[in-house]
């Protein structure tokens, strides 16, 4: 039912406004412009490494900034870890706590685990990269310790209000800025392309080069740049949604992008009038714009691709919004509330919202004639040189009390001091810090071969070729028919499993998917998502797929911890890596396949064509080098999820013996013909046996001796 116009307003004005702050300008323009709170990086384990960021030192300024002016500070602690980081991971963590960070927006499970074990008081927030889509995936943010969840930036506004309705965790959504193509969390495009990793903050950003539908791009060819997201006319439909904050992209932007960002969400939040909002909006655009006034996935899929950034601002507006920030006129209100009593020590309390202070200063003497003790007040208020502004005075001062100017002063400036000293103080954490035990690597003997399939003339070719077993991963998850062609298999031993996308995002896909579940017809599934663990929990084998990104034992540990029985490693793990992590805690191995390098809710061949009804295969994506993407699609309720495959399969099968034994290898098949899934699987046979083989014509190895950054 619709809320009525008071609570809605009401709403709006109590949900906060969180800024980038990708350097310390920007951190100023955001705070003087009204931003609730700031996010920023600190130099290491950040998601945007290519921003100025703050180092220790300019971390302690921003908190003491941001603190003393009643500004909150979340820092980005949101990369994906390797094992050999996880000490120093774990010791910065504890620095920010600390140092006085107010939240750390984290998406490693393994870093989770950490935190959570030794900084029990640390506020973590699940990042975007997560990919929470669905109010199970919120309930398990819940479970691991988290306070907050910024949820993925696909989601519609109606399954936003769903999570928001059933859960008392904060949610916190996008409002403005770039959308990324693929689905958070979820794109291995910079990594695969070129061993920079979206994961760990150092994206080269592939998705905005040229690249066209079926055929090398031309000048104006940009298939996957996205355009960007502004909710600025309807951030009272987030409210009503019940999104606790909303967040504004940015940090790799400049200073005057920020303040003009800020400056506009915080009119719509405080009730501006649309001509207001309009200008402000057209400031915004004129500093940087892609796409125009785009609603990203709240309202249905009205994004354009083919956007290219627009940033030329002139002089004259960036002097402008360079004016918002130039001055410090963002104060913390406080309330004083003195005691001139004569022959006692002069006494003035300061209080601001969640902190009060207390200070003594000369003792008051007797007047020789009457004061004014509204004079006294007024010096008293003078809080100008100060982040403070007096909201009210209680003064208890009789006619007959006298106190030199200078005196009165020196109590003014003490209690600031002292409220300033409140407001920004460290924190102890705990001396030692210990790493969370992980269960040791079962004795797996040989170690299964699994082969992911789209068909049942794939499945039965890998199970023919000796695969122990399979998972099916449907065109469609509503024919109950397919699995049921397989079911004689099932009963000669092979396991015949289920594969669920990256993302599911209505409640109808979801009930078609739970009914498959529930058939009976599966021995386990693979999830790659969080908030798909509840859907898999009646079955017996769960598999956590690669699409929640194992790359640290650490993470493993957490996904078994949940309820999973098995752990897909990530496909950036170099060799080393991968078989330290085999050592301390298990794991299935990708040895075959074509990696998805981006999931897509956006489909560039219904924006181009329209809807073609594709059925697997939903045509090609080309570069300026002529590399080709197959695009994969899966039907879902509410529009396809579409998979952009890399140009070549990963094949590592004759090197998967010089790893220790793993649980699984596991093969992943797309549009492969069944001759060529029965020699991929019969090459991962001899493999496990120790017989030489060799690698698909043309294949990569992938990041096998390729470390990502």
């Amino acid at each position: 039912m619709k809320m009525d116009m008071e609570t809605i307003e009401k709403n709006v004005r109590k949900m906060t406004l969180l800024s980038p702050a990708g350097s310390r300008e920007s951190l100023i323009a955001a705070v003087q412009n009204g931003a609730d709170a700031v996010y920023l990086g600190g130099s290491a384990f950040n998601a945007r490494r290519f921003a100025d960021n703050f180092d220790d030192s300019a971390l302690r300024w921003a908190f003491d900034y941001c603190h003393a002016r009643g500004i909150a500070v979340h820092v980005t602690f949101n990369t994906l870890l390797f094992d050999k980081e996880l000490d120093a991971a774990l010791s910065y963590g504890r620095f920010l706590y600390e140092a006085g960070a107010d939240a750390a927006i984290v998406q490693d499970f393994g870093l989770v685990r950490m935190l959570r074990e030794n900084l029990p008081q640390l506020v973590l927030h699940a990042s975007t990269q997560m990919g929470i889509c669905s109010l199970e995936g919120v309930q398990i943010a819940e479970k691991m310790g988290l306070s907050r969840v910024v949820l993925a930036r696909e989601m519609p506004l109606e399954a936003v209000r769903g999570v928001c309705a059933g859960t008392a965790l904060e949610v916190e959504t996008f409002a403005h800025g770039a959308m990324c193509m693929s689905t958070s969390g979820a794109c291995l495009f910079s990594s695969m392309a070129g061993e920079r990793s979206g994961n760990r903050g150092t994206c080269a950003q592939p998705c905005r080069k040229r690249m066209a539908l079926g055929h090398r791009p031309a000048k104006n060819d940009y298939a996957l740049s996205l355009s960007d997201l502004c909710m600025l006319a309807h951030v009272q439909d987030l409210a009503d949604a019940g999104v606790c904050c909303i967040k504004l992209e940015g940090r790799m932007k400049r200073p005057e992008y920020v303040a003009a960002a800020t400056r506009a969400y915080r009119a719509a939040l405080d009730g501006a009038e649309w001509k207001e909002l309009s200008r402000l909006q057209q400031d915004l655009f004129a500093v940087f714009n892609r796409g125009g006034e785009r609603t990203g996935y709240y309202y249905g899929d009205d994004g354009i691709t083919d956007c290219i950034a627009k940033a030329e601002p002139a002089e004259p507006l960036l002097q402008r919004l360079q004016e918002t920030y130039k001055e410090d006129v963002r104060k913390l209100p406080v309330s004083l509330s003195a005691e001139l009593i004569p022959g006692a020590p002069a006494r003035l309390r300061m209080t601001a919202e969640n902190a009060s202070v207390e200070v003594c200063g000369e003792l008051v003497q007797q007047a020789e004639k009457t004061q004014d003790t509204d004079r006294y007040a007024a010096q008293l208020r003078k809080l100008g040189g100060t982040p403070f502004r007096a909201t009210e005075l209680v003064l208890n001062m009789p006619a007959e009390a006298f106190l030199p100017v200078g005196q009165v002063n020196a109590l003014r400036r003490a209690a600031c001091i002292a409220l300033n000293a409140r407001l920004c103080a460290a924190k102890e954490g705990p001396k030692e810090l210990h790493m969370p035990p992980v269960p040791p690597a079962r004795d797996l003997g040989r170690g299964e071969i699994l082969a992911r399939v789209r068909t049942a003339e794939q499945a039965k070719a890998a199970f023919a070729a000796g695969a122990d077993g399979v998972l099916l991963a449907p065109i469609e998850y509503e024919d109950q028919s397919l699995p049921q062609k397989l079911q004689a298999y099932r009963n000669a031993g092979k396991r015949l499993l289920l594969s669920l996308p990256a993302s599911i995002l209505s409640r109808s896909e979801h009930a078609r998917i739970a009914r498959l579940v529930e058939s009976g017809l599966f021995d386990g599934a693979e999830a790659n998502n969080l908030g798909q663990l509840p859907l898999i929990m009646p079955l017996s084998a769960r598999i956590a797929g690669s699409g929640l990104n194992a790359l640290n034992a650490q993470c493993v540990a957490q996904l078994y911890a949940l309820g999973f029985t098995s752990v897909v490693l990530s496909q950036e793990l170099t060799k080393p890596q991968m078989r330290d992590i085999l050592i301390k805690a298990g794991g299935i191995v990708m040895v075959y396949g074509r990696t998805e390098m981006m999931q897509l809710r956006h489909c560039p061949v219904r924006e181009r064509h329209g809807c073609k009804n594709c059925a697997g295969n939903a045509g090609t994506l080309v570069d300026e080098a002529g590399r080709v993407f197959p695009l994969s699609n899966v039907r879902q309720a509410g529009g396809c999820l579409i998979r952009v495959l890399n140009c070549t399969p990963t094949d590592v099968i004759d090197l998967c013996k010089t790893l220790p034994p793993a649980e699984a290898m596991f093969l992943a098949f797309y549009d492969e013909l069944p001759n060529e899934v029965a020699l991929r699987v019969e090459n991962t046979c001899r493999a496990r046996e120790g017989k030489p083989v060799a690698p698909a014509e043309g294949a990569t190895r992938g990041h096998w001796a390729r470390a990502v950054e």
